[in-house]
């Protein structure tokens, strides 16, 4: 079996339209040893504006003039199709979905028949091998991790980076790359008739199913305390917290005895409850919360939008709560 590694880099990306100008390879046999390795550069008929994921712009290595020298993607798809496809072949890529949905856009673009061949993605091979399922590791941090030298947004070399990268992880499962497949239970994915799916590992679908039961009962304590707070009135008996206005961390919210108590012991001394952290003047934090909620309340206090920023410890005894909390 040949192992087809490749790589795509666009002149422009948008929702509904990706306009390739690179299409790098790597075609290697299954011992990683490289049969053809090439950079085809496509007229993308169109002007270029590049940015990442973050927005930031993007500085491919070619002379950008040098593109519009060469044909269009249709005059291309005929020799990219048959590099792709074919029972003997597995193609692979870093974040590979991109790619695909970069090659599907194109042919409807061009008016061109679907692609069909199957795929597998080193980013969830990484995830799998590593079992670092909850975040995403770009192909510049694993060259980092592996070793590998490469030229960034070269698009036949991103792909050698990413066969390299399929090779040391091999190497480190002590198995070939068939094998790296049934060993961590990957799943395959696919692109037929303009319809396509990515490739999955077992344990890390087992890990967002996880994730997602979590985060539904997360979202049910939230819930419940918010009608908790939305409904709760009762007279002050003092005013010593008016013009206080208080939001909690997610996780103090979605321990619902504690968040409750609180708000009764705030509120019976004039304070008020702000589901919103942008309009409260005091948030109480989770000592060991480390979310974006957390670093947004410290952003706010050092613009001055809130005074105060205390632990639940400090807010039972600042405010004289100890037997509530």
């Amino acid at each position: 079996m040949k192992f087809i590694f490749f790589d795509i880099e666009c002149a422009c990306v948008y929702k509904n339209t990706a306009k390739i100008c690179a299409f790098g390879y790597v075609v290697a046999d299954e011992k990683f040893q490289i049969l053809e390795k090439r950079d085809i550069l496509i007229n993308p008929n169109g002007k270029f504006h590049l940015t990442d994921r973050d927005g930031e712009g993007i500085v491919l290595p070619y002379d950008y003039r040098e593109f519009k020298k060469y044909p269009d993607f249709k005059v291309f798809y005929p020799q990219i199709k048959e590099l792709l496809e074919g029972d003997d072949k597995l193609v692979l890529g870093h974040a590979v979905i991109n790619d695909v949905k970069y090659l599907n856009l194109e042919t409807k673009r061009y008016q061109l028949p679907s692609f069909s061949f199957r795929f597998a993605d080193t980013q969830i091979l990484y995830m799998a091998l590593t079992e670092t399922f909850d975040r995403q590791a770009g192909l510049e941090s694993l060259t980092q991790i592996f070793e590998v030298d490469y030229t960034a947004h070269c698009a036949a070399d991103d792909a050698y980076a990413t066969m390299r990268i399929a090779q040391e992880m091999c190497e480190r499962a002590q198995c070939s790359l068939l094998e790296f497949l049934q060993k961590y239970d990957i799943n395959l994915g696919k692109i037929e008739e303009y319809q396509f799916h990515n490739c999955s590992a077992r344990r890390r679908n087992e890990y967002l199913k996880e994730k997602n039961i979590e985060k539904r009962k997360r979202g049910e304590k939230r819930a419940k305390f918010n009608d908790f707070v939305y409904g709760y009135r009762v007279r002050p008996t003092s005013q010593e917290l008016k013009g206080k206005r208080f939001s909690f961390s997610r996780s103090i919210e979605e321990n619902l005895p504690l968040a409750k108590k609180m708000v009764k012991a705030l509120v019976s001394r004039g304070g008020k409850y702000s589901m919103k952290l942008s309009a409260c003047n005091v948030y109480v934090e989770d000592t060991e919360d480390a979310s974006v909620r957390r670093s947004t309340a410290y952003k706010l206090k050092e613009d001055g939008k809130i005074a105060e920023i205390c632990s639940v410890s400090e807010f039972c005894q600042k405010y004289a709560v100890e037997d509530e909390c």
